[in-house]
């Protein structure tokens, strides 16, 4: 009977993905689907790398997502010669343990356990993840939800094989996605607290909690430790991301949202009748489904706690997969075969009906971005990077590389994505129409596909492929950066690095663009640099004296403004809304711009170089207003001297090399993501990287003819090393004391001394 009931689960398992499994290669997966496919895809063909270069401008491959689903994938992808076949292999295999896992805990708690795993199985929302969000990682991690409990239950066992078993249980789940963690932990400790507090449950917890470390620590730790370098959303405080990821109440009044309800409701009003309804099961399940609201919920200010805010709100109801089929077996406990038959199967039928409908055919990959992938395969080079706009359906563009075998900057998951603040300053300047060539061209887009009408400012039209249109541009992989600002940041249309704090004895750059003021030691550094020749643009935002020259805070009146050299009435007007504009205006400096008595705009010879005043708040006033003039008459100031040239590039995953021909030092800005872990030499001495914070790329100080090698060394790797021992070791015991034919008793209890 029970083999013939495994058999079931394991049929059920593996049909409800055949669609994945079968489906054409490259297939049309739903939702986010083909950003996790294309993971696996690169598994299978690179290994795990600690850094690729297909994605964005390069970033830690599955450094801070969790890799087990992966792992997997790309072993069975191998196996069955296809990265969809291994994915989909993946969801079955989870599903199984999931469902097996589900009935073993029910049948140690003396519960139904032959219902509760099929109507798991047939779970709507289950099922939803992994076919309409297309959320690989998580789709498995609900999947194997029942493990996590059946591990947390195996904590008050009396036997070492047991424990063995909880831990790796636990390690699994926990490697397969971290957010499900919270909800599971919440869960265990509400239905097992009474066991988990004994002096015994708890000696096992720190045992099993310790080989928990090991197995996991070469994830969880680089994730920890490099957690600044994350780009998770703060959901709670971004009003567009918390509605989107907010629960509404209409979703239980309708598909499949009703049926979910339905089924809770039977299965309660079974629980209440037979007086066999558990309430803490009913009071977590309401939990969860509030805490799910997000912004429908009367109380919004509890998303801000530490816990809860690191959970999308709608992720809470994963959990129902697992406390709806719970509450089912204990309605259904000790109720007589044949009325158990009839309810199991409404409640089966009930379930499945929206299962029916979610469960989708799935199509070959879109046609026009397989011709978009054939026209970009056929180009010269890979020293590049194309980009498709809009950013509709990025998960179905981030599997271009594999079509293409060139980069993209359309890569899927921010998280890590360590030039994510510039890239989305990119996606924000393309969005609203402004220029956003520099950031183009300093990540090294050579195609811009457009299935739009948008055209970026620099690009010429190439040729129609697939509905879009193709746009290129010579770029370079390696870029001389001539202007550096450093203090305030501000997002001005043009080609400059920014730093917050000034390099120690910099060279290399012709123009330095300073907004705030300079604390002495600063100072000192900006004299040294204007006296060697070097050109400073002073943009202070209070009053302050530097080299001589006075500021003082005043309100900008537009009418007073005149010059000699600019249109002054082709500036922008000097408000703010509907309020004065105030800002500093300068004495004792030659003016370019007058303001009454004062100056605007002004200019001061110092040694061999030249200082340049800004008043007016003059970069935030271009910022905010968006100016042409005002943005002609900066780069008028900004001294471009071109000095590079770049002999050949040469690049992989986490390395790159190239030579090139500098007169004299140069500051060099090389198109790949920063991140604490690259090594750099030049001409075989190790060099400190700079970040440019306005792009998220490196940048580099060379002095003359240059060969330039950059290597990525995560210092994590050699973990993975333990963490495998550590995973061999415990699976080999338990294959061991759990053979295949060995039949597995019930749990021991207090007392029992059993082998």
């Amino acid at each position: 009977m029970r083999r013939n009931y495994v058999a079931i689960l394991l049929i059920l398992s593996v049909v409800e993905f055949l669609p994945i499994f079968l489906a054409p290669n490259p297939p049309s997966l739903g939702g986010d689907g083909l950003g996790h496919l294309f993971k696996v895809h690169e598994l299978m063909t690179e290994g795990w790398v600690p850094w690729i270069e297909e994605w964005y401008a390069g970033f830690p491959f599955l450094h801070f997502y969790p890799p087990a689903p992966y792992i997997i994938a790309g072993l069975l992808g191998k196996l069955f010669g296809s990265d969809v076949k291994g994915y989909a292999a993946v969801l079955m295999l989870t599903s199984f343990l999931g469902a097996l896992g589900l009935h073993t805990y029910l049948r140690r708690l003396g519960k139904e356990s032959y219902v509760a795993p099929v109507v798991f199985l047939l779970f709507p929302w289950r099922l939803g993840v992994a076919y309409v969000e297309g959320n690989f990682p998580r789709a498995n991690a609900i999947n194997l939800a029942p493990l996590f409990l059946l591990g947390v239950l195996y904590l008050t066992e009396y036997r070492e094989r047991y424990l063995v078993l909880s831990a790796l249980m636990i390690s699994f789940v926990s490697l397969t996605h971290h957010s499900i963690l919270v909800p599971l932990i919440l869960i265990a400790l509400v239905l097992h607290w009474n066991d988990l507090k004994s002096v015994h449950a708890i000696g096992n917890s720190l045992r099993v909690g310790g080989a928990v470390v090991f197995l996991t620590a070469f994830w969880y730790v680089p994730f920890f430790i490099d957690r600044g370098w994350t780009h998770f959303w703060d959901i709670y405080t971004d009003k567009w991301l918390f509605h989107g990821y907010s629960v509404s109440p209409s979703l239980f009044v309708r598909p499949p949202g009703v049926f979910i309800v339905a089924l809770l409701a039977m299965a309660i009003a079974i629980g209440i009748r037979r007086q066999r309804l558990d309430p803490k099961k009913v009071i977590l399940i309401g939990t969860c489904a509030y805490l799910s609201l997000g912004q429908y919920s009367p109380t919004r200010e509890i998303y801000s706690l530490p816990i809860i805010s690191l959970i999308p709100p709608y992720r809470w109801i994963d959990v129902t997969s697992v406390l709806i089929p719970l509450i089912i077996a204990d309605s259904l406990e000790g109720m007589k075969p044949r009325l158990k038959a009839i309810a199991g199967l409404t409640l089966m039928l009930i379930v499945a009906l929206p299962t029916a409908v979610i469960i989708p055919h799935i199509g070959p990959y879109p046609q026009n971005l397989v011709e978009i992938g054939g026209v970009l395969k056929e180009q010269h080079g890979d020293n590049w990077r194309f980009l498709m706009y809009p950013p509709i359906g990025v998960a179905y563009y981030s599997y271009l590389p594999v079509l293409s075998s060139k980069d993209t900057m359309n890569g899927w998951y921010h998280e890590g994505n360590p030039a994510g603040d510039g890239e989305w300053r990119m996606w924000s300047l393309l969005e609203t129409g402004k220029n956003a060539t520099p950031y183009l061209k300093a990540y090294a887009v050579r195609f811009f596909i457009s299935c739009t009408d948008t055209a970026p400012h620099g690009y010429t039209y190439q040729r129609a492929v697939g509905g879009c249109k193709v746009y290129k541009s010579n770029v370079s992989f390696v870029q001389q950066v001539s202007t550096l600002m450093v203090g305030k940041f501000y997002d001005l249309p043009l080609d400059y690095a920014y730093v917050k704090e000034l390099p120690k004895n910099l060279g290399g750059v012709g123009t330095i663009i300073y907004s705030g003021n300079p604390n002495n030691e600063t100072a000192e550094e900006l004299l040294a640099f204007i006296e060697r020749g070097g050109t400073l643009i002073w943009a202070p935002s209070t009053p302050e004296r530097l080299f001589g020259v006075n500021a003082t805070t005043r309100p900008i009146t537009s009418s007073e403004l005149s010059s000699r050299i600019y249109n002054v009435s082709s500036f922008a007007p000097f408000r703010y809304g509907s309020s004065p504009w105030y800002g500093p205006v300068f004495s004792n400096v030659t003016p370019l711009v007058r303001m009454g008595k004062w100056t605007l705009i002004g200019v001061k010879e110092i040694g061999r170089g030249r200082l340049y005043v800004l008043g007016g708040n003059f970069l935030y006033h271009l910022a905010y207003t968006g100016s042409g003039y005002e943005t002609k008459i900066l780069r008028g100031f900004i001294v471009d001297e071109k000095r590079l040239k770049v002999e050949s590039v040469e690049r992989g995953e986490g390395w790159y090399s190239f030579e090139i021909k500098a007169n004299g030092p140069l500051l060099i800005r090389v198109s790949e993501a920063y991140f604490p872990y690259w090594t750099v030499k030049v001409n075989g001495s190790p060099v400190k990287a700079i970040r440019d914070d306005r792009t998220g790329l490196t940048l580099l100080e060379v002095d003359g003819d240059s060969t330039v090698v950059g290597v990525f060394r995560d210092p994590f790797t050699r973990l993975r090393h333990y963490s495998l021992l550590a995973w061999v070791i415990l699976l080999l015991y338990a294959v061991a004391k759990f053979p295949p034919r060995r039949k597995i008793s019930g749990p021991k209890r207090s007392g029992d001394n059993g082998p």
